[in-house]
């Protein structure tokens, strides 16, 4: 049975907080790459724990529930958005943005960016919708590869990790040699903090069943691993903007390596220092609609641009996540609960196959 931790939707109304204030032209943070970051990791370690779980319980994974699963989530407020921005794209241009469109729509927005830096103006942020899908596509069959082939829970914890660092390395390595658009864009220089979450699914398995008595380390983890993780996170979004040489050659290993710890910290530290405070009613629901949020942010903060060029960022900044904050609750609650409800229908286990 899966838990459900309000404190990680607290999280991700922070990794979403971040985007949004650096989009929005705040000083600080000097991008949303650690937001995004967050974002990675723990959709590796929500993904990873419901495959390996559902191979567990049956012995396979039906890859055809958990793909239309991943549909009736991702896919209706994209539409959404997708159709807000052509709608006040053609307002303020007076033509169809069918490349913008047809890119967004397909997710491939990661290598467009990637291989050709065509510029998707308001559509640009759907390079990390795209990294995510061509992730959910390749990782059942990773998973139940990893679950026939490594009998421990161990074992696999530590594969991963090895690829994860493997990754961590190729991208470091081809800092120079690649520009760094590639880099940043390309699923293979950046899908380390997916698969470090990947790992942590094992790993908190392993410490969930296990007997011993952990208090001195869970003391640890929560009183002095995650403050200095925070402060790391912290320290990166001041330091480093999307296309910097240090994000590329270690930033991006040092947030997802944070992001774990505050992960491990949050789903299993009795002693955790920031559970309470990212269980607020409000960052809670922040965290619920975090990916509408995400979505219909960059499209709104762009026409409020365009039709607002002179206005002070002290007048733009409030209106733009106002605005968006209410867009995206009302996409969910009118339109993604919706079809939130039908993912009953292709429950996990149901008509399995390897």
């Amino acid at each position: 049975m899966k838990t459900y931790y309000h404190s990680l939707d607290g999280l991700r109304a922070l990794a979403v907080g971040v985007v949004l204030i650096a989009h929005a032209g705040s000083p600080f943070p000097r991008s949303g790459s650690v937001g995004v970051e967050i974002f990675f990791v723990l959709s590796g370690f929500l993904i990873t724990g419901i495959l390996s779980r559902e191979f567990q319980e049956s012995g396979a994974v039906s890859r055809k529930n958990f793909y239309i699963r991943r549909l009736l989530r991702l896919t209706p407020a994209l539409l959404l958005a997708v159709a807000l921005f052509a709608v006040l794209f053609s307002l303020t241009h007076h033509y169809f943005p069918t490349r913008e469109v047809a890119i967004a729509l397909t997710y491939t927005a990661n290598w467009a960016e990637a291989l050709w830096n065509l510029d998707l103006g308001a559509m640009a942020h759907c390079w990390t919708l795209a990294t995510e899908e061509q992730f959910y596509f390749l990782w059942p069959f990773v998973i139940v590869a990893l679950e026939k082939t490594i009998k421990t829970t161990k074992g696999k914890a530590l594969a991963l990790t090895t690829i994860a660092l493997a990754l961590a390395g190729y991208r470091a390595a081809v800092v120079g040699s690649y520009s760094p658009a590639r880099i940043y864009f390309g699923l293979d220089t950046h899908m380390d903090g997916l698969v470090m979450g990947s790992a942590l699914a094992y790993f908190a398995a392993i410490l969930r069943t296990s007997e011993k008595s952990r208090s001195t380390s869970y003391h640890i983890l929560s009183w002095i691993v995650v403050p200095a993780s925070l402060f790391v996170l912290l320290a990166l979004m001041y330091l480093f903007k999307w296309d910097s040489t240090g994000l590329h050659q270690y930033g991006f290993f040092l947030a997802a390596l944070s992001s774990v710890a505050i992960i491990l910290d949050l789903t299993l530290s009795p002693f955790s220092l920031i559970q309470k405070p990212l269980s607020l009613p409000p960052l809670v629901y922040l965290g619920k609609i975090s990916y509408g949020l995400y979505l219909f942010h960059y499209p709104l903060y762009h026409f409020i641009t365009e039709v607002m060029p002179d206005a002070s960022f002290l007048v733009k900044a409030p209106l733009k996540i106002g605005l968006s904050i209410l867009v995206a609750a009302l996409s969910f609650h009118l339109v993604e609960v919706k079809f939130l409800t039908l993912k009953k229908h292709f429950a996990k286990g149901k008509n399995a196959t390897e």
